[in-house]
């Protein structure tokens, strides 16, 4: 029996990697995985830097709730990876806490946390990048820019998604990095707008860990597609972490130098 079942699983295997080599016209899933994800990248590219709130409810098994409120300031660099620093408002034991992530491609993220009870800042060790973000549902890993060199891809599938649904693009990203707490990220991607409505996080045991979904697009600057609305979910318990975004301004004006870690008391105030 224990042969029947193996060999089964092998044809199966076998044959949903023959359907997936047609679906792609190609041998290589891992071209077609990253022709996708370079075309996520190139549609995107050019934004400069963009600001926006968020206004955050994390909702735990049991019916407890509670929420937080957040500048996200994202600054585009065309030589490096992006910057990205996020400063809370509410509640009142979290505001003026600030995170700052410069991601690298190929190379480790330099992240710091500006802590106001102890009025200093301290640099998060790469293997830090896996904690809770605020509490949420979210790490400290996820809260990092995407950076393309950072990642090996797969093509999964086509499927349908959104609404009205369409034929949309699944994929992995595998991380290339150290210390990252997933095995794989798998994407679905909307070719309307070259974003995704969906992420599947993995753990690095193989096991389906959380999902993001992503809502309410709108395009901004004629060129830049954004959510208002994103729900991660944890799979184990349920848990949620919702985040509404409001506000969103592109082209600010934000410079590398108003980005860094000795501005963190700054942005604190």
């Amino acid at each position: 029996m224990l042969k029947i079942a193996y060999y089964s699983a092998v044809l199966f295997s076998l044959a949903a990697a023959q359907m997936a080599s047609a679906n792609t016209g190609t041998d290589d899933i891992g071209a077609r995985g990253r022709e996708i994800a370079q075309t996520v990248d190139s549609n995107d590219a050019g934004f400069d830097d963009y600001v926006v709130v968020g206004k955050m409810t994390v909702r735990r098994r049991g019916g407890i709730t509670a929420t937080r409120q957040f500048e996200m300031n994202t600054l585009e660099l065309r030589d490096d990876g992006d910057k990205r620093l996020v400063v809370f408002s509410q509640p009142r034991d979290l505001a003026g806490f600030v995170s700052l992530t410069h991601t690298h491609p190929s190379a480790p993220d330099d992240q710091w946390i500006f802590l106001p009870a102890t009025n200093r800042s301290k640099r998060l060790a790469s293997r830090d990048k896996t904690g809770s973000f605020a509490g949420s549902e979210f790490a400290y890993e996820d809260i990092a820019t995407w950076e393309l060199s950072n990642y090996n891809y797969e093509f999964v599938r086509d499927e349908p998604c959104g609404e009205p649904a369409t034929t949309c693009h699944t994929i992995a990203n595998i991380p290339k990095y150290t210390y990252s707490g997933y095995e794989k990220l798998v994407e679905t991607i909307d070719p309307r707008i070259w974003q995704p409505r969906r992420i599947v996080y993995f753990d690095r045991q193989g096991r389906e860990l959380k999902r993001l979904e992503f809502f309410d697009y709108q395009l901004y600057a004629g060129k830049h597609w954004r959510p208002g609305r994103i729900v991660m979910t944890n799979v184990n318990d349920g848990s949620e972490s919702e985040i509404i975004w409001e506000n969103y301004r592109f082209k600010t004006g934000l410079r590398e130098s108003d980005l860094t870690e000795a501005r963190l008391e700054y942005w604190s105030r």
